[in-house]
């Protein structure tokens, strides 16, 4: 090998080393599971299928997040119930993926968040589903949502039912 193939082969190691390196300094870190929280989906069977998948605390109605959708339509919609009333809009993080997500609060007894459309093949929703976890900072501050092994997969079957 001569010694300028010896040398772009270095070149081309390190640039290699340099970019994964850069890839994984990007990404977020894991958050550890909240103690009695858990992604849990519920579907209603209506005239169209729709469900929910909220990050909860079983029985009780402590639900920082929550997502909707209609079966099939691969349109996934965020919502908070009793954030601040002038919330426009969250953040959402899921391994390397992040997306600002506007909508509108309204008020009825209590305020209640609404987000614009999140399509549900964006990188965030797949980086949800692959990872199982995502941080959301609204009004408020920053809140990490990680899901148990069940959890992960509760993730899973509710993107695959809003996407169809």
């Amino acid at each position: 090998m001569t010694k300028d193939r010896m040398m772009m082969k270095r070149v081309s190691l390190l640039v290699g080393a340099v970019a994964a390196l850069g890839g994984a300094a990007h990404a977020a870190p894991a958050p550890a599971v909240n103690e009695g929280y858990d992604w849990a989906m519920r579907v209603n069977e209506g005239r169209v299928s729709d469900a929910i998948l909220a990050y909860e605390v079983d029985g009780t109605d402590d639900q920082p997040l929550n997502f909707r959708c209609e079966q099939g339509g691969n349109r996934i919609f965020a919502g908070i119930s009793g954030n601040a009333p002038d919330l426009t809009a969250i953040e959402l993080v899921a391994g390397d993926a992040a997306l600002r997500v506007a909508g509108n609060t309204e008020i009825d007894e209590m305020p209640h968040f609404s987000s614009d459309e999140i399509a549900g093949d964006s990188p965030l929703i797949r980086a949800f589903a692959a990872h199982g976890w995502l941080r959301m900072t609204d009004g408020r501050g920053t809140v990490a949502m990680a899901a148990t092994a069940r959890g992960k997969q509760v993730i899973k079957d509710f993107i695959a039912f809003c996407t169809g």
